[in-house]
């Protein structure tokens, strides 16, 4: 599900109702705070929404706002505007606004492995890369710079590989056995879709295949974490929002069953958010954070981003990520759960 393209203007329309500016106030003792998901709230954004409606940042002091994000609204043009203090959103859309000269602290994310896949239809045979070879994928418009990466980091020809362009929703072909595969997908999605319709799938995760990214990352603007008082904040919110995805991880079916019955948003689908939280806790777990403890970020997956974003001709040159941009310091003082 994707919000209506009038998203946008409905947020900061209400932003501005609210009497928000740039930076954070204090309130009744109460520190304001506005953030802007990475998706509309459903179980992909079920850490914030929980922790807002159990309480969890009025405990540490905030008084928080989500944003939902979705179809139109650009996480990283509304923290660069102060329209938002903390943004998460998708690497690429971070280090894009870097190469267009913005300045941000990453410090915490969400997913450890990519959640976007190539589906492939069970009876095709393809369950590797190289079982493309003679087979006719469906490549979505926008997916056509990483279809191209992800055939070439996987040593696969791309003249060896039929290809034929479809919309961005559309599994109809895939389910009609027109094609083999399509890229990319929303692991948690578009299998689904397929599956009901009586098609066993294989999904290819992009990132167990060279096209790793840590989806839903925290980010600020550098000016705002270096702002005296800032980090504290940025610890009490992470912690609190830890809190908020502990019952996940416990239970992501019930997490999911809350989402839906919480009616956060409209047009949920049960099945799929229940199929979507029981998928989603493996791509949001890695010997990382069960070292670690949860969200915790991967310098060497942020590298990688970096290098597919250039190799993409997504940005210009290869944008640094170990000069700075990362830090682990919120998530090392705000005692993150392990999982």
């Amino acid at each position: 599900m994707r919000l209506r393209k009038g998203l946008m203007a409905a947020v900061l329309a209400g932003v501005a109702a609210l009497g928000f500016g740039p930076g954070h106030a204090q309130a009744a003792g109460m520190t304001k705070l506005r953030v802007v998901l990475g998706y509309i709230p459903d179980v992909e954004m079920y850490g914030p929404e929980y922790a807002l409606k159990e309480g969890y940042y009025k405990a540490e002091g905030l008084n928080v706002t989500l944003i939902p994000a979705g179809q139109g609204v650009d996480q990283v043009q509304m923290v660069s505007a102060g329209i938002a203090q903390i943004g998460i959103a998708n690497p690429e859309q971070i280090l894009a606004g870097i190469g267009q000269g913005e300045e941000f602290k990453v410090f915490a994310g969400q997913f450890q492995t990519q959640p976007l896949a190539m589906t492939c239809r069970k009876d095709s045979g393809v369950t590797k890369p190289a079982d493309l070879v003679g087979k006719t994928v469906g490549v979505k418009v926008n997916a056509q710079p990483y279809y191209k990466l992800f055939l070439s980091k996987n040593n696969v020809p791309f003249d060896k590989v039929k290809t034929t362009t479809i919309g961005p929703n559309d599994v109809s072909l895939l389910i009609a056995g027109r094609i083999a595969c399509e890229i990319t997908t929303f692991a948690f999605n578009e299998p689904l879709i397929v599956q009901q319709a009586g098609v066993p799938t294989t999904i290819l995760p992009l990132g167990d295949y060279g096209l790793n990214s840590q989806v839903d990352s925290f980010f600020v603007k550098k000016s705002f974490f270096d702002k005296a008082g800032n980090q504290d904040v940025l610890v009490k919110f992470l912690r609190a929002t830890a809190k908020g995805w502990v019952s996940f991880y416990k239970d992501p079916k019930a997490a999911a069953n809350w989402i839906i019955d919480s009616h956060l948003v409209d047009g949920l689908d049960r099945t799929q958010q229940i199929f979507q939280a029981e998928q989603q806790v493996k791509f949001m777990e890695s010997p990382l954070t069960k070292e670690k403890g949860i969200l915790w970020l991967d310098p060497a997956i942020w590298k990688e981003t970096a290098e597919n974003l250039k190799a993409a001709d997504v940005t210009k040159t290869v944008i640094p990520t170990d000069d700075g941009l990362l830090t682990t310091s919120i998530l090392e003082q705000a005692d993150m759960p392990k999982f």
